[in-house]
Parts: C-alpha cells; structure tokens; sequence
C-alpha cells in the first residue's frame, strides 16, 4: 500500500537570515505572544491546506484538488459526491474517493504535529478542524481537544438500522478497492424474522444537508477565552464554520497561514500590519473594555504553506529538537501500526479468498453428486437442467 510521507524536517528550517526579513515578521510577532507567556489559551481553524503534503489533496485546488479529481467519476456536479441524496441514489462515487482519504494510509504532517506540542506545553485551549481524515488525532492529540467541524472517518453507521459499524467492518468490507460497504448486521422485520440489513453504510463526515455536529455549536462560546488565534490552511468558505474566525474576542490577534489571504485578512499584506508591534500591549490589555481596535491593529497574514510557517514559528519558540523527536516517535509508532493492520487486512483477505474456495468446491462436488455422471456429449448445465426436470 503506497503512502505519503513526511517532509525531510531540515527542507522545513528557515535559512540562515531569513529571521530577519519582512515576511516573517508575523510570525516573529506570534512566537514572541507564546515565548511571553502572553498567550495561553491558543485556539486553531484548520482546513485541508494542512493536509496537502501528506498526499491528501485539498478541495478547490484548480488542476490538483478532490473537486476537479472527480471529474472522471462523471458527476452531475463535484459537490454531488458529498450529497446525501446522491449518496442513497449512487454511492459508488463516495467510495471511490474514500479508499484515497480512508485513516490508516497516510501520516500527519509536521503542521499536525505542531498540535499536540502546543497541548503538551499547556497552552491549547481548542482546536477547530474541517478535515475529515483524522490526522490531528493520529498525530497524538486528544480527541477531546478536537472539535471536528465536519465529522470524520473515526464512525460509521448503517443509513437503513442506524447500527454503528466499525473500523475493522469496514476494511472487511473492502473499502481500500473502493467497494461500497453495506451492513453486514441483521434486522428484524414484523412476522418474517430477522434478515440480513444490506442498508448503505455512511462514515460520520458530515454531507450536504445534514447538521454540523451538536459538539461544534457546544463548544463555539470557548473562542471568547481564545488569547491567540492560529487559521491555517482553509479558504474560509463554508459557513457556519467561516464565522468562527470572528467569535474571538475583539483584542485578540490573529494570524492567518495560507498560500493566499482569505476572509478578513484578504487586504493584509503578507507582511508585519501597520502598528502592529506599537499596538501589542493595547491589543493584550484592552479586552476588558471592549473597545474594538480594528484588523490592522490584531491581524496577520504569512503567505506561503502551512510546514513551512509552523517550522518558522518552531525556531522563533527554541522549540525544534523537541519538535522532531515528537515527529520521529510518532511516525514510528505509525508505522508499526499501519504494518500491523496491512498484515492483518491481509491475513484476512487470504482467509475469505480461501473460505470461498472451499465453498466452491463443495458445491461443484454436491451438484456432481444429484447429477451423477454426465452422458457423453452432455455438458454439466445441461446434466442440472434434465436433472431438475426429473
């Protein structure tokens, strides 16, 4: 099974100099709030640009994204493989992407990673994601931490007796050769007994049409508590989670890595904003009145990909062996088990391949056995065909 990779950690370490330019003085600024100990209750927006250089394209990526890959499914229209409807109607689209984003294929990369230092360090207050592929979870962060915006691959459940169906059901089922799983369970159904379900299963990603999580919306009132605001790798498109980005509080900075700016930090420069560092105590310390001081005063924007900024942002802390021994540890463990679960799905496939066989041969030889020796010339249908007629 071919997976991607991390980045080589030194191909992410800022060049010698490069401390000192412009462009990177935002991230100055945010390594300073943390190092200060001015900021203690970090809250992160994520979206797919996070996940990218695990091999996981993003949505709305012209040429390269999930939408425009989708094309050769023959779509009525990109979205549509994320309709609820359309699922229940023609679910082999869905699955065919699945077996690319399914958990247990790729590793996190180093902005994943980042997550759980910053919980490790005490100064993770909340983070909010939009991916569905788990890897901040895989990376070390506790679930609790993790608000999934959109559901994920983590559940699955039967759309037809709502049972919950899990992991190992669904690699049965063969979701890594893009098949469509259905419930393996059994119902039972008034006066006939039970029977086989056989209803469509869904992962607990959240489609067109159906409701963000009740733990989303629970949790939103903890960005009043947010010091710092990380948003990272996200268009800043799909409401309602686009407005989180103004539900912290109106003193609090907010710094935006993306390879383009987005929401209201689309008329910052990818450079240090205008009296930021002048204002830095004022933005710190007013919050009790409630005076809002405005985006050019709190707002940053560094333009490039998410590694690259969160490896700038590790040096500013002094935080990089540290940095890369959590990486090392967890890819190792990652490894080990991925390796485990392929020998497993393995193990399993050669089982179910060998049970069929058998099964086979048993019923060649019981047909063998009603029909008797074929007469000359006779072929085996045929010898069932005259035998069922007698």
């Amino acid at each position: 099974m071919r997976r991607a990779h991390l980045h080589p950690l030194h191909s992410l370490q800022a060049e010698p100099g490069l401390e000192e330019d412009e462009s990177v003085e935002s991230l100055k600024r945010v390594a300073e709030l943390i190092s200060s100990g001015k900021a203690k209750n970090i809250c992160l927006l994520l979206g797919a640009g996070i996940s990218t250089s695990a091999g996981i394209p993003d949505f709305r990526s012209p040429n390269t994204g999930l939408y425009h890959n989708l094309q050769k499914l023959n779509l009525p229209f990109p979205e549509a493989v994320f309709e609820l409807n359309f699922f229940n109607r023609n679910p082999e689209p869905f699955w065919t992407l699945a077996k690319e984003l399914y958990p247990g294929k790729h590793f996190p990369t180093p902005t994943h990673y980042f997550l759980p230092l910053l919980h490790r360090h005490g100064l993770l207050k909340r983070v909010f994601t939009q991916n569905i592929d788990t890897l901040e979870t895989l990376a070390g962060l506790p679930p609790d931490i993790i608000v999934e915006a959109h559901g994920s691959f983590a559940n699955s459940h039967c759309l037809r007796c709502r049972r919950e169906v899990d992991r190992d059901e669904v690699l049965k089922a063969g979701v890594r050769r893009g098949e469509v799983v259905r419930c393996s369970g059994n119902i039972k159904k008034k006066g006939k007994g039970e029977h086989a379900c056989g209803g469509l299963v869904k992962p607990d990603i959240v489609f067109f049409g159906e409701g963000l999580p009740d733990r989303f919306f629970r949790l939103i009132p903890e960005l009043k508590q947010c010091d710092l605001l990380l948003v990272i790798g996200t268009s800043l498109q799909v409401q309602p989670f686009a407005s989180l980005v103004d539900r912290v509080p109106a003193t609090c900075p907010r710094l935006l890595i993306n390879r383009e700016p987005v929401g209201p930090f689309s008329n910052l420069p990818s450079t240090r904003p205008t009296g930021f560092t002048k204002n830095l105590d004022k933005i710190l310390h007013q919050e009790s009145t409630g005076h809002n001081i405005g985006h050019e005063s709190r707002d940053m924007y560094w333009e490039g990909d998410a590694d690259e900024g969160i490896s700038r942002i590790i040096d500013q802390l002094g935080w990089r062996d540290e940095f890369e021994e959590l990486i090392e540890n967890g890819k190792k463990q990652l490894e080990k088990q991925y390796e485990d679960a392929e020998r497993l799905e393995s193990q399993m496939e050669k089982k179910e391949a060998h049970t069929a066989e058998k099964k086979a041969k048993k019923g060649t030889e019981a047909v063998k056995e009603i029909v008797g020796e074929k007469t000359e010339g006779e072929d085996l249908e045929e010898a069932i065909r005259r035998q069922l007629r007698l």
